[in-house]
């Protein structure tokens, strides 16, 4: 992997929220703007992500890692049919696939971090489980995913809280006692009174001093960014500024809120279609919204004009505030 490349992982705390199919598009738009783009789905035991690329049967993925010592790269990258975009499939319903130990998710993870890309969008599988939280945490750029509905908000928390924590908990696994409070996967021997990062704070001031600036560094520098997936109502657009302040109050972090996408029955054609709905209709509204949060991302204007059967992008760099008269 090149020291320029992307690494857009999106997560979500909740399955079914649309994750997979805001993905693709995500992925199709960064590389209709001409980027060299990777998609990898990393939901191994429950992989679709072909299937809305409108790839049956992928002839390679992440089962190869379970069954083979030697991986080629130009094996695993397949053709999606979009210019400069290449897949990676998942491990599909291979029995044991799911349960994949750390030393096969650290030679995957090594493995993506060699790939030859302009932006790598990885898309996790849902929940809170160790495995996707480390794919989180190696992005450049973690994306999360939620709905208004106030469960998909708590995961949404869920997630936001496991992925630093993991972070802080990794950054510290030489120390047990530190691990205690910040390691809450066997509730017996966790302290969970260290629930929040001010009582955190707090307990690392008192009991290691020493370490409450490496401590304040890791808080301070996770910056994830969230998008509210399928509003319907003025009352929906709310779900995203209520999450941020929750996650600001408790975990004292900033989130980079990149925006919204409509509920539409356009998104849902376009997965039976098995065509991301950027690439279906550019002009529909959901398109328009995601065209915003790509713009967003990788500080590019971006318009999509489809013609013929064909799209046509013009691109404008976006100027920082700071240049604005």
């Amino acid at each position: 992997m090149t020291s320029t490349t992307n690494i857009i992982a999106v997560g979500g705390g909740k399955g079914g929220i649309g994750k997979s199919v805001v993905c693709t598009s995500l992925a199709a738009g960064m590389a209709l703007s001409g980027q060299r783009v990777i998609l990898v789905d990393t939901d191994f035991g429950a992989s679709n992500l072909h299937a809305l690329l409108g790839i049956n049967n992928p002839d390679h993925g992440f089962q190869d890692f379970f069954n083979a010592d030697i991986i080629d790269p130009e094996t695993l990258l397949l053709d999606t049919g979009i210019s400069n975009l290449k897949f990676i499939s998942g491990a599909g319903d291979n029995p044991g696939s799911a349960n994949i130990d750390s030393d096969k998710v650290d030679g995957i993870i090594s493995f993506i971090k060699k790939l030859e890309a302009d932006t790598i969008l990885l898309d996790l599988g849902p929940g809170t489980n160790y495995n996707g939280i480390d794919f989180f945490n190696i992005s450049t750029q973690g994306v999360v995913l939620t709905t208004p509905e106030i469960t998909s908000v708590m995961k949404t928390f869920s997630f936001i809280r496991s992925a630093l924590f993991r972070r802080i908990s990794r950054a510290f696994q030489a120390y047990p006692e530190v691990q205690k409070m910040v390691d809450h996967s066997n509730p017996a021997n966790a302290d969970t009174e260290s629930y929040s990062t001010g009582l955190l704070r707090s307990k690392f001031k008192e009991s290691f001093p020493n370490y409450a600036e490496n401590l304040n560094s890791l808080i301070n520098n996770f910056k994830p960014c969230l998008v509210v997936n399928r509003v319907r109502s003025r009352k929906d657009l709310m779900a995203g500024d209520n999450l941020r302040k929750l996650i600001k109050k408790f975990l004292e972090v900033d989130v980079n809120y990149l925006g919204y996408i409509i509920e539409s029955d356009q998104v849902r054609d376009s997965v039976d279609a098995m065509v991301p709905f950027l690439i279906k209709d550019p002009q529909s509204k959901p398109s328009k919204n995601l065209q915003q949060i790509i713009r967003t991302l990788i500080d590019t204007d971006l318009q999509f004009i489809k013609k013929d059967g064909k799209i046509f992008v013009a691109k404008q760099a976006c100027v920082s505030s700071k240049w604005e008269a």
